[in-house]
């Protein structure tokens, strides 16, 4: 769905991430909508919210700026790391919940709450990422049957109902306790129905 690319800010001489998003079909009322919530999301100031630097437009293509994070992903930590004591998973947990609830208060889900959009950075500070695909709170949802984020870390509730709120946010993070204390995700399958399937029931 997108690319994210290591870019230079010759203006203010620093690095920044950049990511561009990839549709099978240019829709200026989908790139108006991302937008949108981009600024929204661009206005959320927390030590462990990686902020929106700018966001637009090239030749129909959307792309946002971000502050560029030296580090790791909480996935690829945990690769290496395998399960984390209880004090080191909740001491990784708690910011990212803090994180999460000022977006919470600013009407915001982020909707795709994972292992890989969290960074640990240089000092092993998380910092949430990638609100991407996150949606205004109780704004409609007309993807129909097409699901937003990864079906691993869904709420129940989505699955069946495509009923976003708050509380996916908070399942996911649950979600992600889990997988920090076995070393493993919490819904395992062969194929997307059976994680489906097991996250719903």
């Amino acid at each position: 769905q997108s690319t994210v690319y290591l870019g230079f800010d010759p203006q203010l001489q620093r690095e920044v991430a950049i990511k561009t998003w990839h549709f099978n079909m240019q829709d200026p009322a989908q790139n108006a909508v991302l937008l949108a919530e981009a600024r929204a999301v661009g206005k959320l100031r927390h030590p462990n919210i990686v902020p929106i630097f700018d966001a637009g437009e090239e030749a129909g293509k959307l792309y946002l700026v971000f502050e560029y994070v030296p580090g790791q992903t909480l996935a690829s930590f945990l690769e290496q790391s395998g399960a984390l004591t209880p004090v080191k998973a909740v001491f990784i947990l708690r910011p990212v919940l803090d994180a999460i609830a000022q977006a919470h208060a600013r009407g915001i889900i982020h909707r795709d709450l994972k292992p890989s959009n969290i960074l640990l950075d240089e000092n092993g500070t998380p910092r949430v990422m990638d609100f991407g695909i996150s949606a205004q709170v109780n704004a409609p949802d007309d993807t129909g049957d097409v699901y937003s984020g990864t079906p691993a870390y869904m709420a129940p509730e989505y699955i069946v109902r495509r009923e976003c709120t708050e509380r996916a946010d908070i399942f996911a993070a649950g979600l992600i306790l889990f997988e920090m204390l076995a070393g493993r995700r919490a819904a395992e399958g062969d194929n997307l129905f059976q994680i489906l399937h097991r996250l719903a029931n």
